[in-house]
């Protein structure tokens, strides 16, 4: 009895003793559990598939922006943009230059070509626009562009092609196709050539071709002692093959030398000719009318005082302005020489030699510009030197007088005396022809005349009463060429 009692006790005892320990190990309800974190909600995965998702959202932005890049828009947007900065390695790094259509004299179309067209001066637009794009076959495009230029707005066409060449294994390379522009460029004979963008170049006479870039360029015709020394600025960014203006000039040295050789061409050669109508090709003179008689030319005044420097479309060059001459002759039973008027303008054929120049010919020119009529030749000096004439005229005892208007009513008359009644040129009026530089004072007049006629003395009157006096201004004063009888 003891013995179970005991171990009743003992029993009961274990479990006071053990009902503890299982309360201290007895898991929590699920309602006061802590909850396990996810895979997917740990914080350095979070970090982690964040950047990824960065960097990939940056590597379709950066795939983007280089595939825009490389493309036909892209590679002339960056060429464009470049020629606006003045890079010109940036700029040769998009393009590709065509062979020139035509065979060239000189041909400036490499990368230092461009960096010195670059260098003269940039091509003229403020802003570009990319307005369309078209696809000419799978490997070029034809894409338009507007530009803001300073003289308004302006489009153009431009192709760009793909290249076999690829940027990071996948990006297709295009390049900016530059066709060459054609300048022809015309120098005379004796010229120093030309330099484009600082580049010398020795061209020969007459036409060259020269193949540039599509940019702006400085063309500098060089000098040399008789040419002056010429600047042209030539855009052919937007306007393509074109002929450089050129219009010879002369240094002072040049233009001196020129008018010595045309006044010592004139004076020695035209003036020395015996007909009153000399071989057209080889002077500027002639009477006008059938004169059956030998004389001489007399040169009035300097030629080459409003003288300027021509050329044609070859780049001939002459020298033009205006002559004043005088035909004189002696004719049978006229006393003293005739004279008759000529003038007009010339053109004077010049030939360049280095530091010489000589003329070839001198002809007559048409449509110049008047010459300015001087001020010293005013209506009153001519007025008072036709009457001067006039007064010679009458004091020669002579049938008829040269360069005199009057005429007796008989011929074949001896003793002869003029006398001069009242003022000629009371009445008369001045006119001035500024293509001839001549002067004529037209007016009327009365003389008496007494002679012998088979032995008869007569008294009677001039049957001529009207008259056109010649004059020129010889730079110094008015010269009186003639009085002619007039209608």
């Amino acid at each position: 009895m003891g013995t179970k009692i005991q171990s009743a006790n003992n029993s009961a005892s274990e479990a006071a003793v053990e009902a503890p320990i299982e309360q201290t190990q007895e898991v929590a309800s699920p309602a006061t559990r802590p909850a396990t974190a996810r895979l997917w909600q740990r914080r350095r995965l979070q970090i982690g598939a964040g950047t990824m998702i960065a960097l990939a959202i940056i590597a379709v932005l950066a795939n983007n922006l280089l595939a825009s890049q490389y493309t036909p828009e892209g590679a002339l947007r960056a060429y464009l943009s470049a020629l606006q900065s003045g890079n010109a390695s940036a700029a040769w790094n998009q393009v590709q230059v065509s062979a020139s259509a035509t065979n060239a004299t000189a041909t400036l179309t490499n990368q230092a070509a461009l960096q010195a067209a670059l260098a003269t001066a940039k091509p003229d637009f403020r802003s570009f626009d990319i307005t369309a794009t078209s696809n000419v076959d799978a490997n070029t495009a034809q894409i338009a562009v507007t530009f803001d230029t300073s003289k308004g707005t302006k489009q153009a066409r431009f192709l760009v092609q793909r290249s076999g060449d690829k940027r990071f294994v996948i990006y297709p390379i295009w390049r900016v196709v530059l066709a060459p522009a054609l300048l022809t460029v015309t120098l005379p004979k004796g010229a120093a050539g030309v330099s484009v963008d600082g580049r010398s170049l020795a061209l020969p006479p007459g036409k060259s071709t020269l193949a540039v870039l599509p940019l702006l360029h400085k063309v500098i015709f060089n000098s040399n002692s008789l040419l002056a020394q010429q600047a042209v600025s030539v855009d052919a960014f937007l306007m393509g093959n074109q002929i450089v203006a050129y219009q010879p000039a002369l240094t002072d040295a040049g233009m001196a030398k020129v008018k010595a050789v045309v006044t010592e061409y004139l004076t020695n050669i035209c003036a020395k000719q015996t007909s009153d109508s000399p071989d057209a090709t080889t002077c500027p003179q002639a009477t006008g009318a059938y004169l059956p008689y030998s004389g001489q030319w007399h040169l009035v005044g300097d030629p080459t005082e409003d003288l300027a420097i021509t050329s044609d479309a070859d780049q001939n060059v002459s020298a033009i302005g205006h002559f004043q001459m005088y035909f004189a002759y002696p004719e049978n039973g006229v006393h003293g020489v005739r004279q008759v008027p000529a003038g007009g303008g010339y053109r004077a054929a010049l030939i360049l030699d280095g530091s010489n120049v000589t003329v070839g010919s001198v002809t007559k020119l048409d449509g110049l510009l008047a010459i300015q009529r001087p001020s010293g030749a005013s209506d009153q000096a001519a007025k008072d030197l036709v009457g001067k004439g006039f007064a010679q005229c009458a004091a020669i005892s002579a049938e008829t007088v040269a360069n005199c208007p009057q005429a007796a009513p008989d011929v074949i008359i001896a003793n002869v005396h003029w006398g001069l009644n009242g003022d000629p040129v009371s009445g008369s009026t001045v006119s001035y022809d500024g293509k001839t530089g001549l002067l004529t004072v037209h007016g009327t007049f009365s003389m008496s005349v007494s002679y012998t006629w088979f032995g008869n003395a007569r008294s009677r009157s001039s049957y001529i009463t009207a008259y056109d006096a010649s004059l020129f201004w010889d730079g110094q004063a008015l010269q009186l060429i003639t009085i002619d009888g007039a209608n």
